[in-house]
């Protein structure tokens, strides 16, 4: 990777002796002020062109609100429930002029499957309970064109099925009682790997599972192989038993492809810890889009629920290449930027517990504050929104705050309970 992609990363790294047992790497007060400062951006500079979707969109800035009014450090901040009722007004009157296509439908990042979403979240967290069940009735119309093999060519995370899965796994995590069935979501899941199993065998990929964007063999999380894997790990399918280690409603030899599906990825793993952008390419870029930033998501899981520790191994070379070479030129966002690359330390410390790992996620919220990062703010072609810019940050931020329950947004990789606080 290029050296001018990213900045020298000017911080030492953890060191017990010198750090002892602190959990107190960034002073809390800094990371008010540099939320308050980013937030305050984003609503005095409304966009001329605004888009709908959460990848960019006003809904995106729905979610960040909702994230801050979920946050006892920041819910006080703002009338935060009131500003995102306002932009997820705002991204369903935009998507409502553009139509409800099978694509609109399906497409959570970049789709009207997340404008519902989200809107099902927020009419949950201020009791509006009617309206958050319309939503996710909203939600659900990709289903029917999602659960079908041929019909619709998608499967990554921005427009395919495996965005509209991880969006029907958020939704069961935050709203109460989960209104995504496990019917739904087996449905799903067999189409994907049917699909995989399909355009492996015409391609003879050394991979049982493997999916193409057009055209393109991607493995990152954008479009790639890895988030789709990430997706099916997530399911019902991988609630191990009680005895023997099994794994409910997973087919053996479905097991045995998303498995070795997984390793052929872990495979491709260079020796400073990245992955090619493609399978027959051997670009490096460290992002969440593309590259070890989003890769580690599938083997956190894949450690998780398989206890092998080449997956945790995985996870800690592509930590190790991210505090190398992570401070990205391309801005604050998550997609590509500074604040989506801080998420993999934060992962690690729910991981492993390690220290050092807090430190890093701190350090890169620090970069944050910097003038290096400040000359960098409006890089993007969309600096206030969620994947891209400011409002991504901003969640990252929250995250720094109260680390043990930290997750990449539409990505948290540890089974919990539904959280329905929401700070008054």
């Amino acid at each position: 990777m290029s050296e001018e992609r990213y900045f020298p990363n000017p911080y030492s790294d953890y060191d017990e002796r010198v750090h002892g047992n602190s959990d107190e790497f960034v002073p809390t007060a800094t990371i008010h002020k540099l939320i308050r400062h980013f937030v305050e951006l984003i609503l005095n500079n409304p966009d001329k062109n605004q888009r709908e979707d959460l990848y960019v969109g006003a809904a995106g800035t729905a979610f960040m609100f909702w994230k801050l009014a979920k946050s006892a450090e920041t819910a006080h901040l703002y009338p935060c429930l009131d500003h995102a009722a306002k932009y997820i007004l705002q991204a369903k009157t935009l998507a409502g002029k553009k139509g409800n296509s099978p694509k609109n439908s399906i497409a959570f990042l970049c789709g009207n499957a997340g404008i519902a979403a989200v809107s099902a979240a927020i009419s949950h967290a201020q009791g509006n309970h009617q309206d958050a069940r319309a939503s996710v009735g909203e939600f659900l119309k990709g289903y029917p064109a999602c659960g079908q093999a041929e019909g619709y060519d998608a499967d990554e995370v921005l427009v395919g099925r495996a965005g509209y899965l991880h969006g029907a796994y958020w939704l069961n995590q935050v709203i109460d009682p989960k209104p995504i069935e496990n019917t739904v979501i087996n449905d799903l899941c067999n189409v994907i790997v049917k699909r995989g199993r399909l355009y492996a065998s015409n391609q003879r990929a050394r991979s049982p599972l493997m999916y193409a964007y057009h055209g393109k063999e991607y493995l990152g999380a954008a479009h790639g192989v890895s988030a789709i894997l990430h997706a099916l790990l997530e399911s019902h399918w991988f609630i191990a038993a009680t005895e023997g280690g099994k794994f409910e409603n997973c087919p053996p030899s479905m097991l045995a492809d998303i498995r070795n599906s997984i390793d052929f990825v872990l495979s491709l793993q260079t020796s400073d810890g990245n992955f090619p952008t493609r399978r027959d390419s051997d670009r490096c870029l460290v992002h969440w889009c593309h590259g070890c930033a989003g890769i580690i998501y599938l083997l956190a899981k894949a450690y998780l629920i398989f206890k092998d520790e080449r997956y945790l191994e995985g996870c800690r070379s592509c930590a190790n290449s991210i505090w190398q070479r992570g401070l990205l030129r391309k801005g604050p966002g998550i997609c590509h930027g500074v604040a989506g690359n801080g998420y993999a330390f934060l992962l690690m410390y729910r991981l492993t517990g390690e220290k050092q790992y807090l430190y890093r996620a701190a350090k890169f919220a620090e970069f944050l504050a910097s003038n290096t990062c400040s000359a960098q703010l409006f890089a993007p072609d969309r600096p206030y929104s969620l994947y891209e810019g400011l409002a991504g940050a901003v969640c990252f931020l929250v995250d720094v705050l109260e680390p043990s329950a930290a997750a990449f947004p539409f990505m948290d990789v540890f089974e919990r309970k539904v959280n329905l606080n929401i700070v008054s």
